[in-house]
């Protein structure tokens, strides 16, 4: 079941200009597994990742879940649009 936001999270994507809105941690999960657009090597990164996964597990909220994933988007430099 996927876990929705109050307020979805629009990225730039890996073409410049072209917007993605990930609206739940499920979508924001699979993004930072499978199209992530920089380096994976960060705190931040690794750290919006484990708490993505404990959202999909039931253990974590999925607004502090979100909150941690922008940290990763700021940390890998990823635009954000409409924060």
């Amino acid at each position: 079941m996927a876990q929705w936001w109050s307020k979805p999270v629009i990225v730039e994507t890996r073409k410049t200009g072209a917007r993605l809105t990930i609206s739940n941690a499920e979508r924001a999960a699979e993004y930072m597994l499978e199209e992530w657009p920089t380096l994976e090597d960060g705190s931040a990164y690794h750290a919006g990742k484990k708490a993505l996964l404990a959202t999909h597990e039931g253990k974590m909220d999925a607004e502090e879940a979100r909150a941690l994933f922008i940290m990763a988007l700021k940390e890998g430099d990823i635009y954000i649009f409409d924060e």
